[in-house]
């Protein structure tokens, strides 16, 4: 697949991160878990629908000067694959997200954490179904160890306490939520021939486009309140690093070494979100914090063993 690279990304260290899946996913993961932090930092100082929402059209903005030619002879493309980015935009980013905070003013933390960590599994299935991805049994212990990591961190340390979770509607958002992103990220094997930057940047709109009816709804209900200060600071914040840099390092990842591979990654979220905590909100750091990132880098690590054989 052909995809364009800015002439800063040829060569120097930006040309060694931007060819380095590891990298880059630690990045992704290190933003997307910020974002937990941001989220509740966001409480009673922006509605929901604005975050979810105004954060892509932002995300055009930031990323406009950077675009250069990128975007020049890709309209013959866009118009021949407009659905595709569309629908791509529409429910990996738009209403992703919308799920995602929504689920997240309905449910437990605990139940958030446990049933965001079946993403990658049902990355890894849909690939696996989809492009006959194959699965040594190396690889499903490798996942299997970050699911186990991501339980950890999510009952802090006592797996018995899964016994006693209780699921409710919020779970059901956050389920579909999972179902969209596996399928925004196995469906990025087959991206139109473009220049990651200009596919981001295509998708975003898209992903503006699709917001504003959930904004003018939030508002018809009586949710909207403008953001203030600190809301705006965090919106701000939200749409150049867990939108735009995680996004744009996703996409270049599952190019680099596919969905199944990538999906693993996924589970680190929940475990650096825990770690940010405790530095960035003075939360205790307990045992089973160190003994989740070892399950998940373990699992990481041992997965990939398998790469000659997948």
């Amino acid at each position: 697949m052909a995809v364009g690279k800015l002439p800063y990304m040829s060569t120097g260290p930006i040309a060694r991160v931007w060819s380095s899946a590891w990298l880059l996913m630690f990045l992704t993961t290190l933003s997307w878990a910020s974002n937990v932090i941001a989220s509740r930092l966001a409480i009673g100082e922006i509605s929901t629908m604005v975050l979810a929402g105004m954060r892509w059209p932002l995300a055009c903005l930031m990323i406009w000067p950077f675009l250069g030619g990128e975007l020049r002879g890709t309209g013959p493309t866009i118009r021949r694959h407009w659905l595709y980015l569309f629908l791509m935009g529409t429910f990996g980013f738009t209403l992703y997200s919308a799920l995602f905070y929504l689920a997240g003013a309905h449910t437990t933390g605990v139940n958030l954490s446990i049933l965001l960590a079946v993403t990658p599994v049902f990355t890894v299935t849909m690939a696996w179904i989809v492009h006959r991805s194959r699965m040594p049994a190396i690889f499903v212990l490798g996942l299997g160890m970050t699911l186990a990591a991501a339980m950890l961190i999510a009952t802090h340390g006592n797996l018995s306490g899964l016994q006693s979770v209780t699921f409710n509607s919020g779970d059901i958002l956050i389920v579909i939520a999972a179902l969209m992103y596996s399928s925004f990220t196995v469906a990025l094997r087959r991206r139109p021939a473009m220049p990651s930057l200009a596919f981001f940047f295509v998708m975003s709109l898209f992903a503006t486009v699709t917001a504003i009816p959930l904004i003018i709804g939030e508002w018809l209900m009586g949710g909207l309140y403008w953001p203030s200060l600190k809301g705006w600071l965090i919106l701000i914040y939200s749409a150049a690093f867990p939108t735009l840099v995680a996004q744009v390092f996703y996409v270049r990842s599952v190019e680099l070494i596919g969905p199944q591979r990538t999906g693993l990654f996924y589970n680190l979220v929940p475990v650096i979100g825990a770690m940010l905590s405790v530095v960035l909100l003075s939360e205790p750091f307990a045992l089973y914090h160190g003994v989740a990132l070892l399950f998940v880098l373990g699992g990481i690590s041992i997965a990939e063993s398998s790469r000659g054989r997948a």
